[in-house]
């Protein structure tokens, strides 16, 4: 794999790790809250993972 032609400032990196963590989480915790309207949610919140699903995933997965 090239280098970049020019090395990447300090702000520009933490933005991609932030991209890389936001979706991450977004992909955790997206199969417990799609579909659900905003006012469910606010009512039952989200506080843990749960195992299990279609695909048989572990928390997290």
């Amino acid at each position: 794999m090239k280098q970049p032609p020019s090395p990447l400032n300090e702000k520009t990196l933490d933005r991609v790790h932030g991209s890389m963590i936001g979706m991450a989480i977004g992909d955790a915790l997206g199969a417990h809250v799609k579909f659900e309207p905003r006012q469910y949610l606010v009512e039952n919140p989200v506080t843990d993972l749960q195992a299990g699903g279609t695909w048989g995933l572990k928390k997290g997965q």
